[in-house]
């Protein structure tokens, strides 16, 4: 695998970005909601997104890789990234809010941590690394509450799919470098190719769209959720992976909630509480201080 380096200020605004896309994908759930099911909001997702990557890459002179170890590797990976998490984010919002979800997936840097110190060798866990997550895990706390992760039992099981897609991602995180020694962009296309080639069939037979009759809201959320939310999105985020690890890849769950928050504010009326702007501060002086190298003490002379 390809050794990660240090972050720079331009992996930070990658981050940054990667976290305002991603936290606006909520919103537009919510509203995609409205006509297509959550089976469906997964398969169009990923075959949108597929369909944009992989058309990128041939347009970049770049090929598909042919070995099969390579294929099966994406295959995995494209379960973790795409399959399930698209599935159980779609299915909790059924039944939670679009900020709630936002906020919930921002546990998912805590599972990240505890794969990759437990099983890589470079993206170890350090004292700054563990001080700005807690920084974090205090902005994402400061945000929703106490109350608001545990009210209402009826949105229990809604709360625990997007937990377990969180999860997903966390290690997804940890199999993406697996695929180190692709150019992003050709393992980003690679990875939605794989999930769409099975998921498209069984979306076709269990939920078939033909009868459908979309609002224009909900198409445009949806083209939006693929385009955007998952083909650009992670393109910057298999580089971000590539280039920095996993871990500091994974902080983008700090940024998500605040601006998941913030879209469900501007578009859905979903009112933000005053707690929402100390949370943006603990979540980026999280990131800030998970960035900082820890002195070596210089032999004496």
């Amino acid at each position: 695998m390809t050794p990660i380096r240090a972050a720079t200020p331009k992996d930070a605004a990658k981050l940054i970005a990667l976290g305002a896309i991603w936290g606006s994908a909520f919103m537009c759930i919510e509203v995609a909601l409205q006509s297509f099911s959550p089976l469906l909001i997964a398969v169009f997702r990923i075959v949108f997104a597929a369909v944009l990557l992989v058309g990128f890459t041939l347009a970049a002179g770049l090929r598909l890789p042919r070995a099969p170890r390579d294929w099966i590797t994406m295959t995995v990976v494209g379960l973790f990234v795409a399959t399930l998490p698209f599935l159980l984010i779609s299915w909790g919002q059924q039944h939670i809010p679009a900020s709630m979800a936002a906020i919930l997936m921002g546990l998912g840097p805590f599972a990240a941590l505890l794969l990759n110190h437990a099983f890589t060798s470079d993206d170890r866990l350090t004292l700054p690394k563990l001080a700005g997550m807690l920084l974090g895990f205090a902005g994402i706390a400061t945000l929703v509450g106490l109350e608001g992760l545990l009210s209402g039992r009826a949105a229990l099981v809604g709360q625990l799919a997007v937990l377990g897609a969180a999860f997903c991602y966390a290690l997804s995180g940890l199999l993406t470098r697996r695929l180190s020694h692709l150019d992003p962009r050709v393992s980003a296309g690679g990875v939605l190719l794989s999930a769409g080639l099975y998921l498209l069939p069984v979306a076709l037979l269990l939920d078939p769209p033909w009868a459908l009759r979309p609002s224009g809201e909900a198409l445009a959320a949806l083209i939006f959720l693929g385009l955007v939310s998952s083909g650009f999105a992670y393109l910057l985020r298999f580089q971000l992976i590539k280039d920095t690890g996993a871990v500091y890849m994974s902080q983008v769950s700090y940024l998500v909630p605040v601006f998941g928050v913030f879209w469900a504010w501007l578009f859905l009326g979903q009112v933000p509480r005053e707690a929402a702007w100390i949370a943006l501060v603990l979540v980026l002086l999280g990131i800030n201080v998970s960035r900082l190298k820890r002195r070596r003490s210089q032999p004496a002379g």
